[in-house]
């Protein structure tokens, strides 16, 4: 077996059983006579020999293991080592202190650094899991889209109003976007937020901000929402189909304040002859939201099995039309 993770693992259960399932990892105690086969089960014969094994090739593997859920504990990230465990930790450790000394790093010159490959972290799924759950966690990749049409400045005294007014748009690396304390929120009093890129490169404000959540990437968004003032409103301009109105509510749970879908169920109700019917495997299910104005828009869609999209609003209705409405 090529992962001595699993082949540890597997030899110190039949230590700790006295006997397994047969598996491939135990072939080669079956053949060095330190256990034998007995049917479909694997049965120790020489549990002093297999201690002296499992201390001189596994311990340090196990202890790696350990140590790196430990880390991976402490940081707070979502990963199961299942392999590689010596170099999941060491991954482990570099990123936890990067993380303690605010030091960007991309993937490939990390790789390149550790392993002397720059592509290795990449090539095993264990590696690249913890490196990817890691940037996410630390906004290490990606950039957030920002149209104002308020005073919105940074601490050097850039005013992203004036960028828009200029070149239409911001677009800022995700680990400068995060440090909310850098920008002065306190004149936003209107906040869009839209699903999909085109309706957000399409859509003027005349006073607030406008801005893009690509998707379910809502970690970025969720965090500017939630340094925005109280009584700044809030609506989210997305897709009225199932992953829509998920994609919502995960942008109401990071931003923890309260803000409004659009389409909402009257303009729906309005244009119910026109939606196109919904025959996607994945079901509108009303039980699976918390919002009430999602449960409301969940039941209506199942009941009535149509959906509509983003850009179908924006076609039907026009750009100055789709403010209006989400505006009232």
């Amino acid at each position: 077996m090529d992962d001595p993770l699993q082949k540890c693992l597997a030899w110190t259960q039949l230590q700790n059983q006295g006997r397994s399932p047969h598996r491939k990892a135990l072939d080669p105690l079956v053949q060095a006579g330190i256990a034998e086969l007995q049917g479909r089960e694997v049965v120790l014969v020489d549990h002093e020999t297999l201690s002296n094994i499992i201390e001189s090739q596994c311990r340090a593997v196990i202890q790696a293991r350990d140590e790196a859920n430990e880390l991976i504990s402490s940081m707070g990230l979502d990963v199961s080592i299942t392999s590689k465990p010596m170099e999941a930790l060491a991954l482990l450790r570099e990123l936890h202190k990067r993380s303690a000394d605010e030091k960007p790093c991309h993937v490939q010159a990390l790789s390149s650094a550790l392993f002397q490959d720059s592509k290795h972290i990449l090539r095993f799924p264990v590696l690249n899991k913890i490196y990817s759950k890691w940037s996410q966690s630390c906004f290490q990749r990606g950039e957030l889209r920002v149209k104002s049409w308020s005073d919105l400045h940074h601490r050097q005294g850039l005013n992203l109003k004036h960028v828009t007014q200029a070149l239409g748009q911001a677009c800022i690396q995700a680990g400068r976007a995060s440090k909310t304390e850098d920008f002065d929120f306190s004149e936003i009093r209107f906040v869009l937020t839209t699903e999909n890129l085109a309706p957000f490169m399409q859509l003027e404000l005349k006073r607030g901000m406008l801005m893009f959540c690509q998707g379910y990437a809502s970690a970025l968004p969720g965090l500017w929402l939630k340094n925005l003032p109280r009584q700044c409103k809030w609506v989210h301009f997305g897709d009225f189909d199932p992953d829509g109105l998920f994609i919502f509510e995960q942008l109401l749970k990071a931003s923890q304040r309260q803000g409004r879908f659009f389409p909402d169920l009257p303009f729906l109700q309005r244009h119910k002859d026109r939606l196109a019917p919904w025959n996607a495997a994945r079901k509108f299910d009303p039980e699976k939201y918390l919002h009430d104005q999602c449960t409301e828009l969940a039941f209506w869609g199942k009941e009535n099995n149509v959906y509509a999209e983003q850009e179908w609003i924006m076609e039907i209705l026009g750009p100055d039309r789709v403010i209006a409405a989400i505006t009232w």
